[in-house]
């Protein structure tokens, strides 16, 4: 018997990517729908609105901003305070309020939060005189008090813009992929879900035009290195980073089409529990040389791995954990906004990348942005997620065979994950986040001094059919609101299968209020709900009450 879920069929589907960036009061940003060519792989476009993903106010106008001289090169800094408090009914926080929040939201209640932003932003680039060389940077500081308290450097960059090129370092918010929104259930491969992984990336942040098509192919992208640090079970690996992404249309095209291809991989490290199994490590140590690198940058089987004084029996494919997507998505300009159609296609096993075995596994979106001022309904997104399949079963068909089994990896128990969290779509979920009647995959190894060292893989819920939907926008001139509700029927994995019927509805409300006699202060309000099978608890209802104050101005 083959579950209505496996046999789900999918047709079509892309993306738009559009993004609302805002200055908050007097000196503060207003919000301004951007293009998706300065969305993804290091948007460096004006500054990013820096506290909790919560709907902004959208009640400035351009009188209240700072003026931007029109031939002279202006810099953009923002402060900005924020202090809240989350409460539940239950010792957790509802998913909504603490999922794609870049780990700065702690996932037990009730708690306060006091954050502090800086940044300070390339100039201009509409600017005539634009410079080829310039430089910016972000910092944000958390300080989390509750049963546990703690001080977290949420984002602390610095960046170097040399012509169409940026050089950055440092712990940097950002979203990979076409699904870049924040009302979008998550990026598949990397969502914002979890506090930023330091890293170093050279990239080309906006779509720069190709001279010989006159404009009408345009490309970006990024390459980068990056560091986990001290897992629960791995300790020091790495991450290794790089996306493209091509826009086939001008900027003012009516219509756009694009494609994007991501590669992640987790590699090196120390992992104690595999001091004695010589199949996948040297007496702990992952494989982390030179030649190492060479084939996580270029996966490829090569005669190269066949040398077991440097690769493991593990290794002989190809070295680390490789994960990401394959992207198209399609734009339409509207007289009064634009709709973007976006497909995300996973891979875990690159050989389904060409069989298209798990082809009805995907991120499949629908997003209209509005592009009329202060509109009630500013952005909606609609989303179906589907990770079930796995090249096990293709259109209610069993395929047989390997499984993708996303994010989970026999080297790195942890699985796709970074402090607890993981690092792509959130509807994949933590086993320490799920009931704990649920299934999840054991493991256990052995130090060289015969200790036993065992546990649970940190994900537990791979196989997921999730329908999800947002709405933002604005009730009057000094109030915004947004909301997401999200419904998923959730399957386990293929070696630890749910139980029938573990399905989820999780729900979110909130409202800001623009205060008129305090310029750039703005009060923040969410709700958020969850009832179902999966989460620890069977019904939770918590709320975040905060206050946000932002100072921002321009120079040369």
């Amino acid at each position: 018997m083959h579950s209505p879920y496996l046999s789900f069929r999918l047709r079509g589907a892309v993306r738009s990517g559009v993004q609302s960036l805002m200055l908050c009061g007097t000196l503060g940003f207003s919000a301004q729908a951007q293009s998706i060519n300065q969305l993804s792989a290091g948007n460096t476009g004006q500054l990013q609105d820096s506290g909790l993903g919560l709907p902004r106010p959208t009640t400035t106008t351009d009188d209240d901003l700072p003026a931007k001289p029109d031939t002279i090169p202006v810099r953009a800094h923002l402060l900005q305070a924020e202090a809240g408090v989350l409460a539940s009914s239950t010792d957790q926080i509802p998913y909504w309020l603490q999922t794609n929040q870049f780990g700065i939201i702690p996932k037990t209640g009730p708690a306060g939060l006091l954050i502090g932003t800086a940044q300070s932003d390339y100039r201009y680039p509409q600017s005539p005189q634009r410079r080829k060389l310039d430089w910016g940077y972000g910092v944000q500081v958390v300080g989390q008090g509750a049963a546990e308290s703690r001080l977290l450097v949420a984002e602390a960059y610095g960046k170097v813009r040399v012509g169409v090129l940026e050089l950055w370092a440092g712990r940097r918010k950002q979203v990979v992929g076409l699904a870049d929104s924040r009302l979008s259930s998550g990026s598949f491969i990397w969502s914002g879900n979890t506090l930023p992984i330091p890293r170093v990336e050279l990239a080309i942040p906006e779509y720069w035009p190709l001279g010989f098509t006159n404009g009408w192919v345009s490309v970006k992208g990024s390459f980068s290195h990056g560091w986990f640090g001290r897992g629960e079970y791995v300790r020091d690996s790495y991450l290794h980073q790089k996306a493209i992404y091509v826009r086939l249309g001008k900027p003012r095209s009516l219509f756009r089409v694009y494609g994007a291809f991501t590669h992640q991989a987790q590699w090196g490290g120390y992992a104690r529990f595999l001091e004695r199994d010589p199949t996948s490590s040297f007496e702990g140590q992952l494989a982390d040389s030179f030649v190492a690198y060479m084939n996580v940058v270029l996966p490829l089987k090569t005669d190269a791995l066949k040398n077991r004084a440097k690769f493991t029996t593990f290794d002989q494919n190809r070295v680390g954990d490789h994960r990401g997507s394959a992207e198209v998505g399609l734009e339409l300009q509207l007289p009064h906004g634009s709709l973007f159609h976006y497909q995300q296609h996973f891979y875990d096993l690159g050989r389904k990348l060409y069989n298209f075995r798990n082809i009805e596994d995907g991120l499949y979106g629908l997003r209209y942005v509005s592009k009329r001022p202060r509109a009630l309904l500013n952005e909606a997104v609609l989303e179906l997620f589907n990770s079930g399949n796995q090249g096990v079963y293709q259109f209610g068909r069993y395929l047989g065979g390997e499984p993708e089994q996303y994010f989970i990896n026999g080297q790195y128990p942890e699985g796709w994950s970074y402090q607890g969290r993981t690092i792509g779509t959130p509807l994949i979920s933590q086993t320490s986040d799920t009931n704990p009647d649920l299934p999840s995959i054991p493991f256990s190894g052995y130090t060289l001094d015969n200790q036993l060292i065992s546990g649970r893989f940190g994900i537990n819920n791979y196989r997921v059919w999730a329908l999800h939907t947002g709405l933002s926008g604005n009730l009057s001139r000094w109030w915004g609101y947004q909301t997401k509700v999200t419904f998923s029927r959730n399957y386990g994995t293929f070696p630890a299968a749910f139980p029938a019927n573990t399905n989820q509805v999780s729900g979110l409300v909130s409202v800001t209020r623009t205060l008129r006699g305090a310029a750039g202060s703005t009060l923040l309000v969410s709700v958020g709900y969850d009832q179902g099978k999966l989460l620890r608890h069977p019904n939770q209802v918590g709320a975040y009450v905060g206050w946000r104050k932002t100072w921002s101005a321009l120079s040369r």
